[in-house]
């Protein structure tokens, strides 16, 4: 995480009209309350987290989306999960793929989510990871009878995370969009779907992507830093 991003955030400005549109929908998310989710940009468990952690996954958040203005793709999942985005605060990403002064749990070997291992590796066997940004319908965590547990969130949490989608849909105009998993595919039923990764899905998952998205969907720069 940039020290420039972590103080920016820490720091925002009292007018919510000053920042810029991106800006804007992380101080919106951070204070959002979706039905009974968690808000990992917001809420934390001392059992679970460290100090100062919902500051660092906004951060975590934030480097991830502007290190890509210009996405190639857009792969949007379900909601946040509890071994991944509840604590990374990026949608499809482990904590332990981060550097270590980016985790918010307090597991000394960093919390995995074994799906999300699969998303990065195929990514980047496809010469997408640096061109996709990550995102769920439910941007928070519906936990279900314990807080390292997941729950199928309700249609009005989808219906109150789909503005936060909508909005960074038309910041950043990424140039494919694509539902991952038939929960993701049932609330943005518009999207090309493919198939999540978990529980068995790695392949499927990998032929969809590369059906749909085989190369680089930016478009290439000529000698002169135009496009082409």
């Amino acid at each position: 995480m940039s020290p420039r991003t972590l103080c920016l955030l820490r720091a925002r400005p009292r007018n919510n009209l000053e920042m810029d549109p991106l800006d804007r929908l992380l101080e919106d998310l951070a204070r959002a309350q979706i039905g009974t989710t968690f808000n990992p940009y917001r809420d934390a468990d001392p059992a679970l987290d460290r100090p100062g952690a919902p500051a660092i996954r906004l951060a975590n958040l934030a480097d991830h989306l502007r290190a890509r203005p210009r996405p190639a793709l857009m792969l949007v999942g379900e909601a946040a999960g509890y071994a991944g985005c509840r604590f990374s605060g990026v949608a499809f990403t482990s904590e332990r793929s981060l550097p270590a002064e980016r985790w918010t749990s307090l597991d000394r070997r960093g919390r995995v989510e074994h799906s999300a291992s699969i998303v990065h590796r195929i990514l980047d066997e496809l010469g997408l990871e640096d061109e996709t940004i990550l995102w769920n319908v439910c941007p928070t965590h519906p936990a279900g009878s314990t807080p390292l547990s997941n729950r199928t969130p309700t249609k009005d949490e989808l219906a109150a995370g789909r503005p936060f989608l909508v909005r960074l849909m038309s910041i950043l105009q990424p140039a494919l969009i694509v539902a991952v998993g038939l929960h993701a595919a049932h609330a943005l039923p518009r999207l090309p779907t493919i198939r999540h990764p978990a529980n068995g899905g790695a392949a499927a998952f990998r032929a969809g992507l590369a059906a749909i998205a085989p190369t680089s969907t930016r478009p290439a720069e000529d000698d002169r830093g135009g496009t082409r």
